[in-house]
């Protein structure tokens, strides 16, 4: 089975696919001239072969990474030359070259460019084999054959030549294997097929706008080398986009400028250009964009690849989800529930490079600031009421002997007040300022852990009314701008609404915040540590089967729950917040249906808190519609899956915490009719144990229990 997934995916690596059946069908369409199929079959096995005997990383031979350039040159030396068994010979000889060429330039672009190698090995070992074979007078070069045998097909020339671009990646002369070609990638995908035929569309009208006159064999060669580019840059190896387009554009116009160059260049030396403009224009173009300094328009793949919708979804959703995602933790500087009196852009002080600041106060419960006639500092709920660090770091300033003003008064000369600085590394400060005066429990130098408390709230510096002031800064300095930073994890509640669980945000003016407070059974029960194992029961509709989880690493230490069945849920897990991040695999397994309802989950327990997410609809949608939807992918997103989830009031349940989740997948604008929903519950028990889930929609129900 390895050897078969390595021949296969080598096969698919040609074209950027992740698929065992794209391979399989581009395998076929080689052997439609079974010599020339098994001479690339031959480059493919014997490349894997001695990966393997040398002990290379398995998983990048099982993958095809140092397989696909043999396919190329195997294929290559059938369309050049004449077959006869010394030529053979050295077919072998220089597929060994292939292969260590391959290993040096793949690691070799990676380590010093990060950059792929994509089919650089073969072009230039085939340069050296032509170049060599030259010695060998019975050896006989036919040079560039562009004809393409029509078969049966009666079709327009224009789309013939389509199919002969195709065709001619994998070197065929035949019709039969550019439509085999082109069927993979209209199921493999469909932003890819629409790729292909733009570029060769645009390819065409350029070309004519460039070379009035051109000749079959100059539009032949810019054409697949436009389609391969189209496909590279077009989301295999940058993200989509609305700018998708004008960049395959603009990257076609260089295709004929460079193909011109390099032919003309080349041809004295009989060597042909093939693919040659395609590697130099996506390496450029990938190495150029790293240099910005923005990096929101054109995102370089950051992660395993697949279809370029998948590459989408996946980057759409991380974008989503984690995109103000920080490695520092941080909370809210007190405890209980507080109203955010001014928040950033604020009407009264937040303005300018003071502007990423929130102010703090305790409000009533009929949402005043104070009891009583509020003419004291003592009238203000939050005045005395402690004040904690945000996150862990070491006190660099503190102010602690300003008078705390009388209400409606301020001092203007020590603006913020009694003040802690506090240093978390990395370059990031948080300031806590009108603290009250004496109260600082800190002095500078002191190493502070997040929730110690630091000092009260108070009513000095310029501050009418007693409240907090909280700011993120890039300096000690106790005057700095203010940072946009965000807090980790907050509960926020919005004009008397639902509590709704915030993750790496800002609490907004006028709402209510506080921190989410741990509970032992939801931390238990998401304690996923490595190597522990979990047995479940399971029934999906009228199957009953058994399936075991067992929680593993990779080598990037992302942490992954693993069926018996290979299938893989990633996540990840902080102090409060426990991310399921992605799914692999069968998406019939108990996993997968665990993996959708257990999206994001709060350690912590209150039964009027609601929270949203979203989950890649690659993961939740895979009929006709969602295909058809992807020709416009490019454009719009057209569907989105949304899951919310909340706790459930615990009624004559045997299970301590019960999680309700429902999960609506829906189109918009001309996909809006579209709307699915599913729903399900995680069940926890007093142990502090998943005790088991269900799952239902219209076509599916699931049901699985922890086995004893």
């Amino acid at each position: 089975m390895f050897l078969i997934d390595s021949i296969l995916y080598s096969y698919a690596q040609i074209l950027f696919s992740n698929k065992r059946w794209f391979g399989a069908l581009l395998l076929i369409s080689t052997l439609i001239n079974p010599v020339m199929g098994m001479l690339g079959l031959f480059g493919v096995i014997i490349s894997n072969l001695i990966a393997l005997y040398l002990k290379f990383d398995k998983e990048k031979i099982r993958s095809g990474y140092y397989g696909f350039n043999g396919i190329l040159f195997g294929l290559a030396s059938y369309y050049f030359f004449n077959i006869s068994p010394f030529f053979l010979l050295i077919v072998f000889i220089f597929i060994l070259v292939t292969f260590f060429m391959s290993a040096t330039l793949e690691h070799l672009m990676a380590n010093v460019f990060n950059l792929p190698g994509l089919s650089l090995p073969f072009i230039l070992t085939l340069y050296i084999f032509l170049v060599f074979s030259s010695n060998y007078p019975d050896i006989f070069y036919k040079g560039l054959d562009l004809s393409v045998q029509m078969g049966v097909f009666l079709v327009p020339k224009f789309v013939l030549g389509y199919f002969k671009s195709i065709g001619l990646i994998l070197f065929q002369s035949n019709a039969f294997s550019g439509i085999i070609m082109t069927v993979a990638i209209l199921l493999f995908s469909r932003v890819m097929f629409v790729n292909t035929v733009f570029a060769y569309t645009a390819n065409y009208f350029l070309l004519k706008l460039l070379f009035p006159h051109f000749t079959e064999e100059l539009f032949l060669l810019t054409s697949f080398n436009a389609i391969l580019v189209s496909i590279a840059l077009g989301g295999s190896l940058i993200i989509l986009s609305k700018k998708s387009f004008p960049l395959i554009f603009v990257s076609i116009l260089f295709v004929i400028v460079f193909t011109g160059f390099f032919e003309k260049l080349l041809t004295s030396y009989f060597l042909p250009v093939l693919v040659l403009p395609f590697n130099f224009i996506v390496l450029s173009t990938i190495y150029s964009l790293k240099f910005r300094g923005e990096q929101s328009d054109f995102v370089l793949l950051y992660f395993k690849p697949g279809s370029p919708e998948e590459n989408y979804y996946y980057h759409q959703n991380r974008k989503s989800r984690f995109e103000k995602f920080k490695y520092f933790f941080t909370e809210l500087p007190f405890w209980g529930e507080w109203k955010v009196n001014q928040g950033f852009n604020g009407k009264y002080t937040h303005k300018d490079e003071w502007k990423y600041a929130w102010d703090f106060v305790i409000p009533t419960e009929q949402g005043d600031d104070f009891e009583g006639a509020g003419e004291s500092v003592e009238d203000y709920n939050c005045f005395s009421t402690p004040v904690v660090a945000p996150l862990d770091g070491k006190v660099v300033r503190v102010v602690n002997n300003i008078p705390d003003n009388k209400i409606g008064d301020v001092n203007l000369k020590n603006n913020w007040g009694n003040t802690v600085i506090i240093d978390h590394g990395d370059g990031l400060f948080s300031k806590l300022s009108h603290l009250k005066k004496k109260s600082i429990k800190v002095e500078s130098g002191y190493e502070i852990k997040k929730g110690e408390i630091i000092a009260q709230c108070g009513n000095s510096g310029r501050s009418p009314n007693p409240h907090l002031h909280f700011q993120f800064q890039l300096s000690d300095k106790i005057d700095s701008g203010t940072y946009k930073f965000p807090i980790a994890l907050f509960l926020e509640k919005k004009d008397s609404k639902k509590l709704e669980l915030k993750t790496y945000d800002y609490p907004e003016e006028n709402s209510l915040v506080r921190n989410l407070e741990t509970h032992k059974l939801l931390k238990d029960a998401f304690d996923f540590d490595l190597g522990k194992k979990l047995n479940f029961k399971c029934k999906i509709n009228e199957i009953s089967f058994n399936e075991t989880w067992e929680v593993k690493v990779d080598i990037f230490n992302n942490t992954y729950i693993q069926s018996n069945n290979k299938s893989k849920a990633y996540f990840y897990r902080q102090d409060k917040l426990f991310w399921m991040t992605d799914f692999q695999g069968n998406q019939k397994s108990a996993l997968y249906f665990f993996y959708l309802l257990a999206v994001r989950i709060p350690l912590g327990y209150n039964s009027d808190l609601v929270w949203r997410d979203k989950i890649p609809v690659s993961k939740t949608m895979n009929g006709f519609i969602r295909y058809l939807s992807e020709f416009f992918l490019m454009f719009t997103q057209p569907f989105e899956t949304v899951v919310e989830s909340k706790f459930l009031e615990k009624e004559n349940s045997e299970s301590n915490i019960e999680i309700s989740v429902k999960i609506v997948s829906s189109g918009k604008k001309i996909f809006k009719f579209y709307n699915e929903t599913s729903t399900g519950k995680i069940s926890i028990n007093k142990n502090g144990e998943i005790e088991g889930f269900v799952f239902s929609s219209d076509k599916i129900n699931v049901k699985a229990n922890i086995k004893e």
